[in-house]
């Protein structure tokens, strides 16, 4: 589970952005932030639509952040949450976000060791840049001219290709209400898995509110780009160029071909093989070959190295 901690409690109503919120939330303090479904009391999230399914959640005792039209029907979903009925909630709790960033409020995501740090084990290549707020394990081996940005963790053992960036912030947007374009701040980090290996060029997107994350052993190869909030597994092999789109997972031992694209928020089962060059615009289930634009179902086959 991931959260974002503030580093000291708010009242809810003292938050500049919340200023217009009811009276009745008076006296409610904020501890931090976190995605939707979290049980934690106090963690402020938004919900803009009806989840999906009739269940319930009586464990989610989070602030939510909710549009007048839906909070009743929100409110049989999540019963023990703090519902809080606003105009455009996406667009409040992204310019919340916006004010605890630069009021230094907000933590780093609980993912990382509190004190983050780079061992004495590590080999760094020319012109590279390692920020602030990284935890790297021994036996990493950055190349020259690579980028390693904050909230990132590379564990024992990892691989970071030439002039890489790693924890970079993507492209994102949402037209208010009010007619503003606002893109969400990246909050979370990147999680690369022990033995990982990331060829030339590479581009890993730091999550928004969840971390994106590459498996042990997994193989990510040159020029490659990886969506904010994406969840890769572990061995799972990723030829020459291949995109993949924001907070899509990958199962275990997949296999990706040479300049694939995997659109956003799908999901590429266990095992499976993804052909060169396909599209893939839906989600492909555990042990199943795909192949073309758009990506169709064909015999299965067995790409990749043995892993």
């Amino acid at each position: 589970m991931e959260y974002f901690p503030l580093h000291k409690a708010c009242p809810l109503e003292t938050l500049p952005t919340m200023a217009s919120i009811s009276r009745a939330h008076g006296g409610e303090y904020i501890y931090g932030v976190s995605s939707l479904g979290k049980p934690l009391n106090g963690f402020l999230t938004f919900c803009d639509r009806l989840p999906a399914g009739d269940e319930a959640d009586p464990d989610c005792s989070s602030t939510i952040l909710v549009p007048h039209e839906l909070e009743s029907g929100i409110a049989g979903r999540f019963p023990a949450a703090k519902l809080v009925a606003v105009g455009d909630p996406r667009s409040l709790f992204i310019d919340t976000l916006e004010y605890l960033q630069k009021a230094d409020l907000l933590g780093a995501t609980s993912l990382l060791p509190a004190s983050p740090g780079v061992s004495s084990d590590v080999r760094v290549g020319e012109n590279v840049v390692i920020e602030p707020g990284v935890q790297i394990d021994k036996g990493v081996t950055i190349k020259s001219g690579s980028v390693v940005r904050a909230a990132t963790w590379l564990k024992s053992g990892v691989t970071i290709g030439e002039n890489s960036v790693v924890g970079g912030v993507g492209i994102n947007a949402y037209l208010g209400r009010d007619g503003k374009r606002r893109g969400f701040p990246h909050l979370a980090g990147v999680i690369v898995g022990e033995g990982a290996a990331l060829g030339a060029s590479c581009v890993v997107v730091r999550g928004i509110l969840s971390s994106t994350r590459i498996g042990s052993e997994s193989v990510v190869g040159n020029l490659c780009n990886i969506g904010h909030g994406v969840e890769i597994a572990g061995s799972v092999w990723m030829s020459v160029g291949v995109i993949v789109g924001g907070h899509t997972r990958i199962g275990d031992k997949a296999t990706l071909g040479q300049g694939c694209v995997i659109r956003d928020n799908i999901t590429i089962g266990a095992g499976a093989n993804v052909g060169m060059g396909a599209v893939v615009t839906k989600s492909v289930r555990a042990g199943r070959s795909v192949f073309g634009n758009p990506a169709r179902q064909f015999r299965s086959i067995n790409a990749g190295p043995a892993r």
